[in-house]
């Protein structure tokens, strides 16, 4: 074995060799520290430069490039299909209809694809959804379209979801989006299935306007969550956008359903009675409102009001919303004050002085010169004398603490409160305060106040007072919601809210629903006795340009109460604005149409009960509105011993059901203009016209009901038809 010893030549090499190779190591370690430090600083300078171009860009030149970049895209909002409105027993009042407008992008499509398929999708748009188009042409506009690289060439609008369907299945169509172009992009129109039916309460849904009714108060609940939508400008000409995604692949969601309290069958009645009223007698507007009397829940709620044209629509709820006197509906307030303030009870007695009397500077009149002396309470309410209240309630609280009594008592009976109804635009009732409003407050007003005038509330608000009796005391919080639904689960019920356990003593409303039976058995609306159902209420007539003594004179009418008598389930009331002719009191106006629906409502339920007493006064009603020759009328009244009053002598004649008798009262009829035959017989409508030029044809029999050329129109010898009912 060989002994490894280095000579010291040697050595001396080994020294050297290991001292060039550190050297190089470290040349070799500082070449690479050198290029390390380069990419770093090459990191650093790209890294501020990057650094300075995103505060040059975001904030030096932010809103430049901002305003670039919004040109060519943008989100867009991407509604939740809205929720339903439902009547009680689920019936749709409102629903949202999905329709969709087609567009095709034409620049996606190969040549071989697009030249194969062109003719037959031309030939199948001009046979289904493009018939405005020939094949041809359809076939021309495609192409043009493809040569001009259209990204959003339009196909149809508002097509239905079973006519995409079909237009799926066409050529070209059927491919993919990426493939064949096909762009649908859907949005939802409101629907009321119900048309008219109670269609200002219901609402609308409307953008860029405010919502009204139940859309617009359960909005939060019906709208569901929106969804954001990115989309790109196509077309810088035409300002075309579309969805950077198809839409369809998004599924925004569906709003809440709404249950509403309306018993569509109610409905159906209140709405086409209260619509043939207002037609008939020409009136300015119309509403009504049914309430179960046990809970508050709203029935049925009807408002029309008479368009430019004639026609009636319902295009403000005044059933909610307008603010009136309310007239002698309002007695049962001022009765109940007396009465549970132990100032009078039924039987305590007012001298009428024949139906006028004068307060301070002003002098009252009952609607009828009855010449009636001292009465009791009980006749008082019954015959709705204005007198007899104004002088009752004068006595007892116009006095400087009896004023303030009395303001404070109609608001202890909800006189001067809103009803909380679900609906945006209920009007706060106005009822002067004595003290707070002095400046306004006169000698007169008390007893103005006691029958209906110098206060005014809504329709609503008179009818939750009626409900109050019939419940025995009870008043109850109208509503029109019973419970808010997600799919089938129940996101919020309504339950019944009692307002007020007690609104009087329980003797007062035994003596109040004994007055309110009184009215219709033999007071001012015993026009509304039925042979079907027993009615208890109050007439209500209110003289609305009082103020205006040179003016024709122009009226409200209503009825209030609630039906059957025996077991109260529903309260009503009807309110007719400005009626024409001499229909204008509350029972010959307003009665007949409560009548109607009261009768009607009837014989739905099973559970209503048919008194014996009603059965048997089917005969003592007063004939309804008549016109003709008046002596014809005054002969028949003196034969069946029918009670009347005349105004005129004049020859012809308009006669209208009037509390317990008939009123004859003058038609006008000139010779330059056209006559309102309405109401006339046959004979008689046909003698006028003819005697004043003209030529007369007749359809049918009984009354005339509607006449061709509108009274007032001069008179030039033409043609009329009048039709007969």
């Amino acid at each position: 074995m060989r002994n490894w010893i280095l000579n010291p030549s040697e050595t001396r090499l080994l020294r050297y060799q290991t001292r060039t190779d550190d050297r190089a190591n470290m040349d070799r370690k500082k070449e690479l520290l050198v290029r390390v430090y380069a990419v770093l600083a090459a990191f650093i300078i790209l890294s501020v430069v990057i650094m300075a171009r995103v505060v040059k860009v975001s904030l030096i030149e932010g809103d430049k490039w901002r305003e670039k970049g919004n040109k060519n895209v943008k989100m867009r909002t991407l509604r939740a299909e809205r929720g339903n409105i439902y009547s009680e027993d689920f019936n749709l009042l409102s629903t949202s209809l999905k329709f969709f407008d087609i567009h095709m992008d034409l620049s996606v499509q190969k040549d071989k694809v697009f030249n194969e398929g062109v003719d037959s999708l031309a030939y199948h748009l001009s046979q289904s959804i493009g018939r405005h188009k020939t094949s041809s042409e359809w076939r021309r506009s495609l192409i043009q379209g493809r040569k001009k690289k259209k990204k959003y060439f339009p196909i149809a609008k508002r097509i239905n979801s079973d006519e995409l369907r079909k237009i799926k299945k066409f050529p070209l169509f059927r491919l993919n989006k990426y493939k064949g172009g096909l762009i649908a992009e859907s949005f939802s129109k409101r629907s009321k299935p119900y048309n008219g039916f109670a269609s200002r309460t219901i609402g609308e849904d409307r953008q860029n306007a405010s919502k009204i009714g139940l859309e617009g108060y359960f909005d939060k609940f019906l709208a569901g969550d929106s969804t954001q939508v990115l989309m790109k400008k196509v077309s810088e000409l035409n300002n075309e956008w579309v969805p950077v995604y198809d839409l369809q692949d998004f599924e925004p969601g569906k709003g809440n359903d709404i249950v509403t309290t309306i018993n569509i069958d109610i409905q159906d009645i209140v709405h086409n009675e209260l619509l043939s009223r207002v037609a008939e007698i020409e009136a300015e507007a119309g509403t009504a409102i049914v309430m179960d009397v046990e809970t508050g829940a709203i029935k049925a709620i009807s408002n029309f009001r008479r368009l430019e044209d004639g026609n009636y629509a319902e295009i403000y709820n005044d059933a909610i919303g307008r603010l009136s006197e309310p007239g002698s509906t309002f007695k049962l307030a001022s009765a109940l004050a007396l009465m549970d303030d132990g100032y009078c009870d039924l039987e305590s007695t007012v001298d009428l002085k024949g139906g006028k009397m004068r307060f301070y500077d002003l002098t009252m009149y009952d609607s009828d010169m009855h010449g009636l002396g001292r009465v009791t309470l009980r006749e008082v309410f019954e015959k709705s004398s204005n007198v007899g209240m104004a002088k009752l309630v004068h006595d007892n609280y116009n006095s400087p603490e009896g004023r303030i009594k009395f303001v404070d008592k109609l608001r202890s009976l909800g006189m001067a409160s809103k009803m909380g109804i679900e609906i945006v635009g209920e009007s706060k009732p106005l009822v002067k305060h004595p003290v707070k409003n002095k400046n306004t407050w006169y000698g007169t007003t008390i007893p103005w106040m006691a029958h209906g005038y110098e206060l005014m509330n809504t329709p609503l608000q008179t009818l939750n007072l009626y409900n109050a009796i019939a419940n025995d005391g009870k008043m109850m919080k109208p509503y029109l919601v019973s419970e808010i639904l997600d799919g089938e689960s129940t996101v919020k019920i309504f339950r019944p809210r009692v307002l007020k356990r007690q609104l009087v003593k329980p003797q007062v409303v035994k003596a109040a629903q004994q007055m309110l039976e009184g009215v219709v058995k033999s007071g001012t609306g015993r026009k509304l006795r039925s042979s079907i159902v027993d009615i208890a209420g109050k007439t209500g007539t209110t003289r609305v340009n009082y103020n205006e003594k040179d003016q024709k004179k122009e009226y409200n009418a209503s009825f209030a109460g609630y039906f059957p008598v025996q077991n109260p389930k529903y309260s009503m009331i009807v309110v007719i604005y400005k009626p024409q002719g001499n229909a204008y009191y509350g029972a010959s106006a307003a009665g007949p149409v409560y009548k109607k629906i009261a009768e009607r409502i009837t014989t739905l339920s099973d559970n209503l009960i048919y008194s014996e007493e009603s059965q048997k006064i089917a005969t003592a009603e007063l004939p309804e509105s008549n016109a003709g020759f008046g002596n014809d009328f005054k002969r028949v009244f003196d034969y069946v011993g029918l009670e009347y009053k005349s105004k005129v002598k004049g020859s012809w004649v308009e006669v209208d059901p009037f509390e317990t008798k008939m009123l004859i009262d003058k038609k006008k009829i000139t010779k330059s203009e056209v006559p309102n035959v309405k109401g006339m017989g046959a004979r008689d409508a046909i003698y006028v016209l003819e005697n004043l030029g003209m030529s007369v044809e007749v359809d049918g029999v009984g009354k005339v009901v509607k006449q061709t050329i509108k009274p007032g129109a001069k008179i030039k010898g033409q043609d009329i038809k009048i039709y007969l009912n």
